[in-house]
């Protein structure tokens, strides 16, 4: 990918591309010790309490009996929820829980939190909890159908539903009340990967769309919510086989940061900067100094690197570690979620 700034497909689009090789960056992260889990256990999302302290969410205790090829017996474990409160973990009742499965989704912010729990390795969500201070309360989803996104913060609640996309039932929805308001995107073939606001009227929301004829490639797309409705705003300039848009993090209507694949990208109000970095990127999060971490647990050099200057630092792990999700949680904290020696394993440089 050149070097040098190019004109991008929609006005005030940039794309840069920064040195990926990292630099040695001052100190680490350690590992934190996780509570007691069975056999099989997985940790796969963190979140921040608000108070200093992070949830975290996943599985514990599934297994499978092989007979032939396939499972004689199966079970898909039991879901884990915790929350760091400084010294300890500390465990909260999931109030309604029915059948086997995971934590596959800890989402706070806005002064709620929410989990999405499903089936082992579906990559849905089939029940939804939101905390009610004392214990993780059951929510209806909107519909039978699953849910594909679930996130959280100032600009409210939302879901995805993964429904085929003939107009019958909404795709995006907003927690309103004690029920869910569909929000469609222009185009309901969008397929939203995150929404996340600075507030209730500054939403934004990143995936992927096919194109008008439905016969040609996929391409990333983000759209601005101001309360009302969505409208499309202009997409970094990423690589032509970037065809997806996975994470957005905006801090105010003229700072965004997104994650796509093997690059990053930044909007300043007026267009886009693109950044290449180390690997493919499976998380970000920015920490209360504005410095961007980046968790790339398949880079060939390494798993955690955070931008500074303009120039990407890894950042040293425990070894063997892969970290898979992470956020801030102060000025300079961060948490890790991942695994570590083929066990769940949980960071922080705190």
């Amino acid at each position: 990918m050149s070097r040098s700034l190019v004109t991008a497909a929609l006005a005030g689009a940039v794309l840069l591309a920064l040195p990926v090789t990292a630099h040695a960056a001052e100190g680490g992260v350690h590992a934190v010790s996780l509570p007691f889990l069975w056999p099989r256990a997985e940790i796969d999302d963190v979140a921040p309490d608000g108070a200093g302290g992070v949830w975290i969410g996943g599985g514990q205790g599934a297994y499978c009996v092989p007979w032939i090829d396939s499972c004689g017996l199966y079970s898909a474990g039991n879901p884990v929820v915790r929350r760091w409160t400084g010294s300890s973990w500390k465990e909260f009742p999931i109030n309604g829980w029915t059948g086997n499965g995971l934590i596959g989704r800890v989402v706070s912010g806005g002064g709620q939190t929410w989990l999405g729990g499903g089936a082992y390795d579906s990559g849905y969500l089939d029940q939804l909890f939101v905390f009610d201070g004392t214990a993780f309360q059951k929510v209806d989803k909107p519909s039978a159908s699953s849910v594909g996104m679930l996130s959280t913060g100032p600009g409210g609640t939302w879901v995805s539903q993964a429904v085929f996309p003939d107009g019958t039932q909404p795709r995006l929805l907003k927690r309103e009340g004690s029920g869910w308001t569909a929000r469609d995107l222009p185009d309901i073939r969008t397929v939203v990967d995150d929404v996340q606001g600075t507030g209730a009227t500054d939403v934004w929301a990143v995936g992927s769309r096919p194109s008008e004829s439905g016969t040609g490639p996929w391409r990333p797309v983000v759209a601005r919510f101001d309360g009302t409705a969505w409208t499309w705003a202009p997409t970094p300039a990423l690589p032509s086989g970037v065809t997806n848009i996975a994470e957005v993090l905006p801090l105010a209507p003229d700072d965004v940061w997104v994650a796509a694949a093997d690059h990053v990208a930044h909007w300043d109000g007026d267009g886009w900067t693109v950044t290449a970095s180390p690997g493919p990127v499976s998380d970000i999060a920015v920490d209360g100094s504005g410095t961007l971490w980046a968790a790339t647990p398949y880079g060939a050099e390494g798993r955690l690197y955070r931008l500074s200057g303009g120039a990407w630092q890894a950042v040293a792990v425990p070894a063997g570690t892969a970290l898979t999700d992470i956020t801030a949680t102060g000025a300079s904290t961060i948490w890790g979620v991942g695994r570590a020696n083929d066990a769940p394993a949980a960071v922080s440089n705190s």
